[in-house]
């Protein structure tokens, strides 16, 4: 694990010059990019000074929604658990975002050799996209109330349903600009599967030259800069959730002056691609 302190973050590409509000959002990308690496496998969190152990988790590496099974079973097993008061299990998606899907409390089912077992069901949704997620397990003991998180478990969901591709239209972006103005443009992303199933909306840019800027060189397999839709304004964004991904920047006075090509594309969390809006700025 590393930490990144965004204060320390100076991001200078050739002839493309970040706003300094916009640096959050290079915090994003790493961010997404560091998760749609990381690797969440099965794992019992050992917590040193606690006084009961988790000995085991049981839930499926692979779910498939139907009418007639829509309930994902899950357990938890804690030996010497005297001090626990409630166990909690929370579904997350599996990417930068950890959106929380579902929580429930587990049930005490069994107790058999200083062991318990608590288990419950979620029950899932057509209307949840297929992907990745994380089953996190918590426990909160009797004496202080507090927390703690003592398991994950990563599994893949599938809602059984037909997959569309994401439609981006409706591009706002400015015909040209001043090198050292501030600009945000947008654009609208549409799902038949929903909004939650949109992985990232994406822009490559050009420079006048037909080189494309990487948002950072020692990675060139990233060629693709990434919008939000979180509702930030620092970030150009102003309201979460709506569908409308944005981005705020600038180019610097060392910029070429030219015209500079931008191709916008969206992903779903199946992989499908939308269509490809390209559009032209003119930098005075």
């Amino acid at each position: 694990m590393f930490f990144l302190k965004l204060k320390h973050i100076k991001y200078h590409l050739n002839n493309f010059h970040w706003a300094k509000t916009a640096r959050t959002f290079l915090l994003l990308s790493i961010l997404i990019t560091v998760y749609s690496c990381d690797k969440h496998p099965d794992e019992i969190i050992d917590y040193q000074f606690a006084d009961f152990q988790v000995v085991n988790i049981s839930a499926p590496a692979n779910f498939v929604y139907s009418a007639s099974d829509s309930l994902l079973n899950v357990s938890l097993q804690i030996k010497n658990g005297n001090s626990v008061e409630k166990v909690l299990a929370r579904i997350k998606i599996a990417d930068a975002t950890q959106k929380v899907i579902s929580e429930i409390n587990l049930s005490k089912t069994s107790s058999l050799q200083s062991i318990d077992e608590y288990a419950g069901k979620f029950k899932m949704s057509k209307t949840i996209p297929s992907g990745k997620y994380i089953l996190e397990f918590f426990v909160i003991n009797n004496v202080d109330q507090n927390s703690k998180k003592v398991a994950e478990h990563l599994f893949n969901y599938d809602s059984n349903q037909k997959n569309y591709p994401p439609v981006i239209s409706n591009l706002k972006i400015p015909s040209s600009v001043l090198r050292g103005e501030s600009f945000v443009f947008s654009i609208k992303v549409d799902d038949q599967n929903g909004l939650n199933d949109i992985l990232q909306v994406t822009f490559k840019l050009y420079r006048p030259d037909g080189s494309v800027v990487l948002p950072n060189a020692s990675n060139p397999n990233i060629d693709y800069f990434i919008m939000v839709d979180n509702g930030d304004l620092n970030l150009g964004d102003e309201k979460a959730g709506d569908g409308i991904y944005s981005f705020k920047n600038s180019f610097g006075q060392s910029s070429s002056i030219g015209n500079w090509k931008f191709e916008f594309q969206a992903k779903d969390r199946s992989g499908a691609m939308s269509n490809v809006i390209t559009s032209f700025l003119e930098v005075k």
